[in-house]
């Protein structure tokens, strides 16, 4: 490991002593480790001397006679506009300048040769020595090549740029070096921390490299451990992320348990000292033999999954110590500098690519240098530095989530595999070779495109063509990583399209995307690229060293358009802004007029592409005053609204708040809210990413050393949404204000053994604070506009009450609507406990007989089709009662089985076929194993959260202090189970996560039945540290704050009541008389709601969104709108034409776009139903669309199937008390606690306040609108 600082200074100290002729010969820099396509040579190079900060043109002139004997021509001698740059070819460049052309012909030998005297030429003349484009895919083999070398390509790439520019630019060289541009620290941290496997908040991984090419350790250039700059956090240094095959897995499946393996051709164990190979054999009695190898984690494939698919996998990288990829349209850039200030074509839309974009989107030059082919991709459009970027340009790298996700600003998303599946899936089946696969995936990461058309790169560059032909979306003209991305339109919640004024636009419309509003940043479409909003520092970075990209931002909204008490001041406030901020006023277009300019009291803003393209400001001063032309009453209320029982209540004058506006405490002022938080239409959210492992696959490593190993993972997100807005609470370093939040990394994982057969599929590793893996964090979605905005009822409690789901999602306590089935449902039968295979378990992950089966599938659909849509494939194991409750957690599955008491099951080799068992009681001798409490009646259970967890990790100082975690609620570290003659029984499960099998024994640490309160208990879930325990008589309603001492807080009274589901305020109850719903509200008196849904025989019910399903017995499956729960209405009963006729559960999930229901249809076994799809449901895109149910597959259970494990939370971070179940991404950030979320909707009293969108004239109803 090398200190960047230390031998950066040694070689300044050296350049400084050169002469013009001096030379320092080295020999050639060879791979650790070959790789596919490395062709080496022995080279000794010469190094030209730094370039001067100034120096006669007589003088530059030498260092550019013999270059322009080739390069008659070009755009910029010396890359610079301003003539006062004198400099020459091997300035920048090095080389031999002395070498001229005389007449020998360009395609001659004698030309070849001088060419190759005058060139710097590579040693891997594989790779380089092809064309003088930049080669596809390089990485690490950038790295490798020697700097003389590597500054003749490009002067600019960060390992020589100290020479080449250094000169003039050396501070702004040094800050870009330690910037999260080149760092990539936001993702290698955050990674790290949200997958468990560094225990520091505070990151300390990024990516920087010496001169010669070796990692680099980075040094803050100050003591970082000032309190001041801690807390606007500077980090004191990063190093070098380890090597994959040596990480070990902070994960605690059971395949890195302790034991060895019995098949020693298997695992050959490199470097046990043992002459006989014996140790392989050894296999402790009883143990597995498929476990962890001898040598311990982090050998073979028994690694952390993120940091192979960190180290080998596409995701935002490279990032600018490297070459862009320059092989998909929107990946072509250089290194460095360069990477920015030479513009490469990316992207044929003007908005994006401004005037670049008449040069299209292949990365062609238009240079007017006779010796640079026009018709090969991997050139810069011309020979030319500038400061007018185009957000194309900025693209290449910022169009991945953990990367600062631009593509919302662009108002596009990555693309599901649904929307207009056609244009992605041929209508043949295809079965890509091996070759096929590893050419596809080095362009591109995603698994399912190995299957799609978009594998075929000319197809992709061109798919946008097809927009005018498509009836989901339209497409991106950009594909960065060889990704498709879709537009987001202006929908309703029902997923109705709308245009500019609001009104519906007909899904059979030919001109629908032209009328409804693309969700663009108003920015963009008054003409804005990154570079008008984000000023040198926060391209350049300010020498400092940051791990989150807010604390790295130096302008902040209302240095450009104020405040509603004060107009702007034109000096930067971000987090990231130097003392006193800088003065924007003084910024120069590329002709010298100011970037800023007041007239006649109006602010304008020059573009800083187009300097004769110019837009007003908006102002928010002048929004919020009444007497102005500008003034907006929408904006006014948002902004001018008190805090207190004056805006609860809707009182409101605009005069009056105009004029009182600095004297008022205002419910949204900026010390409390990012502006943002209003102000975006949208938030991308993408619940979940799948990274299987592919074992043996040689691949490359993308960084540091490079080389070909084996072992590669894919990259496969699976659910993308456009409608989910959730509210918490920002990092510290933005002051803890409430912002936007969105789902960022929440990973499930999966590997295979050396034979490439699955191991463990889908499975959520826990973070390093104990909390869920589904990572949730603060976001900037660059998704501003002026009049799709949020309003009041996106917010806080609808007057008309049709918000309910809206205000669960808001808070971050999920809506059971992207909850993640997975390859398996878990179904509990009478006698078995049993796993489907619902899904294929490639990617992409289609549900068998679905829409996506059909597209992605056909032959696997059509073979469905003729077994009459019956699944094939099921693993169970016989129960001790009926498994009345059932619930997947990680690899167990726990359950309360009646008689027979509550057990764990070990399913973590579910999908493994070395298993002839793949669901046991044990993985081992019940001596050693005993997940089993004894009880008379166990008829329910439920976990209070079903994301795994780890709570006993969220101790100590470092994580109450340093990482700044809030401790988890005392009830995560229980299961509650009910009992019908024994009442409420707690079991501690901690066990089951500290990856040590062999204390895995339960007991009951209390039973609670006061006063026979629980006899008879059917069902019980929890919600917060509430419990609501369903009996023949009604709902009892427990107070579990102290999870040892339960309390009795209500009763709701209801005859033969059956199951309960909680959202929000409401809890929705079936009884042997239909659906019903309770006010919760009021915990101590919830409230029986009088209105009801008849259904003769309701049993468990389970509400996704604005619709709750109910299994109901011979009815089949009641779908039930409850977007107004105090309105119920019936949708429709979906029986199948009666095929559906005994259904007792039913849970609802999300795989990729569409939305699916899950029936235990008791004598008939498992049923799946597609509730919605593109060609069933056109407005699928929206918050909660119709359900159009559609029975899709069946499987004859071993037993009637009585219940069904519900699928991983992914949207819920929160419980409905306040207690955090997911981890945070950035320092200090967290979801709201409960006081927090009360605000929202509660007067001081405990009554609700609510809200309308538009402002009330007539009297206002009780309890107060505004």
């Amino acid at each position: 490991m090398t200190d960047a600082n230390a031998t950066r200074s040694t070689f300044r100290l050296r350049a400084a002593l050169l002469s013009l002729a001096a030379t320092l010969a080295l020999g050639s820099v060879s791979l650790s480790v070959r790789s596919a396509g490395i062709e080496k040579v022995e080279r000794t190079y010469h190094e030209f001397a730094a370039a001067p900060a100034r120096q006669p043109q007589t003088l530059a002139y030498t260092k550019s006679v013999g270059c322009t004997t080739c390069h008659e021509k070009t755009d910029q001698p010396t890359m610079h506009a301003n003539p006062g740059v004198v400099l020459g070819c091997a300035d920048c460049h090095g080389g031999d300048p002395s070498v001229r052309r005389g007449s020998e012909a360009p395609e001659s030998d004698a030309y070849a040769a001088l060419k190759d005297a005058a060139h710097v030429l590579p040693a891997d003349i594989g790779t380089f020595g092809k064309s003088a484009a930049n080669p596809k895919h390089t990485m690490a083999r950038w790295t490798q090549e020697h700097p003389a070398y590597v500054r003749f390509v490009n002067p600019g790439d960060l390992r020589v740029a100290r020479e080449a520019c250094g000169a003039c630019h050396l501070p702004i060289i040094e800050a870009q070096e330690r910037s999260l541009m080149s760092t990539s620290a936001m993702l290698w941290g955050g990674a790290a921390y949200n997958n468990g496997i560094l225990p520091y908040k505070i990151y300390n991984l990024g990516e920087a490299y010496a001169r010669d090419g070796t990692p680099a350790l980075l040094k803050n250039p100050v003591d970082a451990s000032d309190p001041a700059l801690a807390a606007r956090g500077v980090l004191p240094a990063l190093y070098p992320l380890p090597a994959w095959e040596t990480v070990p897995p902070a994960d605690v499946f059971r395949v890195f348990e302790r034991g060895g393996r019995v098949i020693n051709s298997q695992f050959p164990e490199v470097g046990l000292p043992n002459s006989l190979g014996q140790i392989q054999r050894l296999d402790e009695p009883g143990r597995p033999d498929l476990r962890q190898s001898n040598r311990g984690p982090g050998t073979g494939s028994r690694i952390a999954v993120p940091v192979i698919n960190l180290t080998k996998t596409r995701l935002n990288d490279p990032h600018l110590w490297m070459l862009g990829t320059n092989d998909n349209p929107g990946d072509y850039r250089s290194s460095g500098c360069t990477a920015c200030h030479t513009i490469y074509a990316n992207d044929r839309d003007p908005r994006h690519s401004g005037p670049y974009a008449v040069h299209g989107n292949r990365g062609q030059t238009a240079t007017v240098d006779p010796t640079i082919p026009h018709g090969k991709s991997g050139s810069p459009i011309q020979h030319a530095f500038t400061r007018s970027i185009p957000s194309s340009q900025c693209m290449v790298c910022h169009m991945h989530q953990p990367n600062m996700y631009v593509n919302s600003f662009y108002g596009y998303v990555q693309t599901d595999y649904e929307s207009d599946a056609a244009a992605l899936w041929p209508e043949q089946q295809r079965y890509p070779t091996s070759e096929e696969i590893r050419e596809i995936n080095l362009r591109n990461p995603e698994e399912a495109v190995i299957r799609g058309k978009w594998a075929d790169p000319e197809y992709l560059a061109e798919i946008s063509k097809l927009n005018p032909t498509l009836k989901d979306t339209q497409f991106a003209d950009y594909h960065g990583h060889g990704w498709v991305f879709r537009a987001v339109h202006k929908r309703d919640r029902e997923g109705n399209l709308l245009d500019a004024e609001g009104a519906k636009v007909a899904n059979d419309d030919p001109d629908k995307f032209k009328k409804a509003v693309h969700l663009s940043s108003i920015h963009l479409d008054k003409g804005m690229h990154c570079v008008d909003c984000h000023f040198e520092q926060d391209m350049h970075g300010n020498g400092h060293i940051y791990g989150e990209v807010a604390a790295a931002i130096e302008i902040d909204c209302a240095d450009c358009h104020g405040t509603a008490r004060n107009y702007p001041t034109l000096t930067t406030s971000g987090p990231a802004a130097r003392p006193g901020g800088m003065d924007l006023s003084l910024l120069r277009t590329q002709d010298g007029r100011p970037r800023f300019e007041w007239r006649d009291g109006a602010l304008y803003q020059r573009s800083a592409l187009d300097p004769k393209l110019e837009w007003k400001m908006s102002l928010t001063r002048d929004s919020v005053n009444p007497a102005s032309p500008d003034y907006n009453e929408k904006a006014a209320r948002a902004k001018l609204t008190p805090n207190g029982a004056a805006g609860r209540s809707g009182e409101w004058n605009a005069q009056a708040a105009f004029a009182n506006a600095s004297d008022v405490d205002l419910a949204h002022g900026d010390d409390e809210m990012e502006c943002f938080t209003c102000h975006l239409s949208w938030t991308t959210s993408c619940s979940g990413c799948h990274l299987p492992i592919q074992a043996n696959w040689k691949t490359e490593r993308n960084h540091y050393e490079g080389g070909e190993t084996r072992n590669y993972a894919t990259y496969n997100v699976q659910v993308v949404r456009d409608d989910v807005f959730q509210l918490g609470l920002h990092g510290t370093v933005k002051g803890n204000t409430i912002a936007p939040i969105r789902s960022s990394s929440a990973l499930v994982l999966s590997s295979q053994n050396n034979n490439r057969e699955r191991i463990y599929i889908q499975q959520p590793p826990v973070a390093a604070s104990g909390h869920s893996s589904q990572a949730f964090a603060p976001h900037y979605p660059h998704t501003e506009r002026l009049t799709e905005t949020k309003q009041c009822e996106d917010c806080h409690v609808s007057a008309s009450g049709d918000n309910n789901a809206i205000m669960a999602q808001l808070l971050l306590q999920g809506t059971n609507f992207v909850n993640f089935i997975g390859g398996y449902a878990l179904v509990g039968e009478e006698g078995h406990v049993e796993g489907v295979n619902v899904t294929e378990l490639d990617e992409p992950q289609a549900v068998i007989g679905s829409y996506l089966q059909r597209m992605a599938y056909p032959d696997f659909y059509k073979r469905h089709q003729e077994r009459d849509r019956t699944l094939r494939e099921a693993y169970g194991i016989d129960s001790d009662g009926p498994a009345n409750c059932i619930q997947m957690r990680g690899e167990y599955v726990y359950v309360a089985e009646g008689r027979g008491g509550f057990r764990v099951y070990d399913a973590a080799s579910l999908p493994n076929k070395g298993f002839s068992q793949r669901i046991i009681r044990a993985p081992f001798s019940p001596l050693g194993h005993d997940a089993h409490v004894p009880s008379k009646n166990a008829t329910c259970m439920a976990l209070p959260t079903n994301q795994p967890i780890a709570p006993f990790k969220n101790e100590g100082e470092l994580m109450r202090v340093t990482n700044q975690e809030q401790p988890f609620h005392p009830i995560y570290h229980y299961a509650f189970v009910v009992d019908a003659e024994e009442g409420l029984i707690v079991v501690k499960v901690d066990t089951f996560a500290d990856g040590e099998p062999r204390n895995n024994f339960l007991e009951r640490a209390i039973t609670w039945n006061d006063a026979g309160l629980l006899t008879g208990a059917r069902h019980i879930v929890v919600a917060g540290h509430y419990a609501y325990v369903t009996t023949p008589r009604g709902v009892q309603v427990l107070d579990l704050d102290d999870p040892l001492k339960p309390k009795a807080l209500a009763f709701i009274a209801l005859d033969d009541a059956r199951a309960t589901a909680v959202q929000f305020r409401y809890a929705f109850v079936t009884a042997g008389s239909g659906l019903h719903v309770v006010d919760l509200t009021d915990m101590k008196a919830p409230r029986l709601l009088p209105t009801s849904i008849a259904l003769q025989d309701a049993r468990r019910v389970y509400v996704a969104r604005t619709y709750a399903y109910v299994a109901a017995g011979a009815e089949g499956l009641a779908i039930v709108n409850v977007t107004k729960p105090e309105a119920p209405t019936l949708l429709t009963r979906f029986s199948a034409d009666g095929v559906i006729n005994d259904a007792r559960d039913v849970v609802v999930g999300s795989t990729n776009a569409s939305l699916f229901a899950y029936v235990a249809d008791g004598k008939n076994g498992l049923r799946v139903i597609q509730l919605t799809s593109p060609e069933s449901q056109p407005n699928f895109y929206g918050f909660s669309p119709e359900p159009r149910p559609e029975l899709i597959a069946s499987r004859a259970t071993r037993s009637p199937a009585i219940a069904l494990s519900k699928g991983l939370d992914r949207d819920r971070a929160v419980d409905e008390t306040g207690g955090q179940i997911a981890v945070f991404g950035r320092l200090g950030s967290r979801p709201f606690n409960l006081e927090e979320m009360q605000r929202l909707y509660l007067n001081p009293d405990g009554s609700v306040w609510t809200v309308r969108n538009t402002l009330n004239t007539a009297a206002l109803p009780e309890g107060g609108t505004r």
